[in-house]
């Protein structure tokens, strides 16, 4: 159960992003607060690894309809870039 919940807030978290509706950091700043965790969504995939991440999701997609595109087309986009989290030195943050 804990494991779909974090998947449910990373995927929205990262959604909000794709809509530019927030930013990573605003979005981790805002869970942070109301949730007084040391680290927010973004800072913990860019730990995970964003290819990593996709990977996840990508599979969560072929076993679940109806889940949107917005966050894994925002994670190939970074991992375009070579923006894969803490492993490359930059992914949501700079490290």
């Amino acid at each position: 159960m804990q494991t779909r919940i974090w998947a449910a807030i990373k995927r929205e978290a990262l959604f909000v992003a794709a809509e530019n509706v927030a930013s990573p950091q605003e979005i981790d700043e805002i869970f942070k607060d109301v949730l007084k965790t040391p680290k927010g969504p973004f800072e913990q995939m860019d730990i995970v690894g964003l290819d990593v991440v996709r990977d996840i999701e990508a599979h969560y997609a072929e076993t679940r309809t109806g889940l949107p595109q917005e966050p894994r087309g925002l994670l190939d986009t970074m991992i375009k870039d070579k923006r894969l989290g803490v492993k490359t030195g930059e992914g949501f943050y700079k490290y």
